[in-house]
């Protein structure tokens, strides 16, 4: 291995690490009994809306802690035990993809969620309105997850197309 060659397990490693840290943030400010976080818990419990914001917060602990820390052991798996090397440039844009596309995802949720929520449980907005307003995060969301999923198949394919490192 050159300098120069990176060992993509450490950056998948450092994203679940950081998705862990994201994630015990986000549950402290879920619990903190002050507004504007203390409109959070009536927000979930509510459901409709709240359902949305729980699960943008379940995925993103689920992908950003779980699956990133599974990658990051399967690419172990291939640059150190193995001793290939990754397609760079696949891995690359599948890294940066399949990270955008999970923030993306699972922020659009949150704020869907958390906004139409608010409005449901204040009493200042219908459930019309509330139902438009999720409504118009519903493509921004599947694009998002179009994007993870276009990432998830590029590092996919850079797995699979690792070679043997030459000594």
């Amino acid at each position: 291995m050159t300098a120069t060659e990176p060992l993509w397990y450490t950056r998948l490693r450092s994203t679940a690490y950081i998705g862990l840290i994201v994630s015990l943030v986000w549950t402290v400010v879920i619990a903190l009994p002050f507004a504007p976080f203390s409109y959070l818990p009536p927000i979930i419990v509510g459901g409709g809306p709240g359902t949305w914001f729980l699960l943008s917060y379940i995925l993103y602990m689920l992908v950003s802690v779980g699956g990133f820390g599974a990658l990051s052991f399967f690419v172990y798996t291939i640059e150190i035990q193995e001793r290939r090397v990754l397609d760079q440039t696949t891995m690359a844009l599948g890294f940066v993809l399949l990270n955008f596309g999970v923030l993306a995802s699972c922020l659009l949720l949150a704020v869907a969620g958390g906004l139409s929520g608010y409005g449901l449980t204040s009493g200042t907005a219908t459930e019309t309105s509330v139902r438009s307003l999720l409504s118009s995060f519903v493509y921004p969301i599947t694009a998002s997850v179009v994007v993870s999923a276009a990432g998830a198949a590029l590092v996919v394919l850079a797995m699979a197309r690792a070679r043997v490192r030459a000594s």
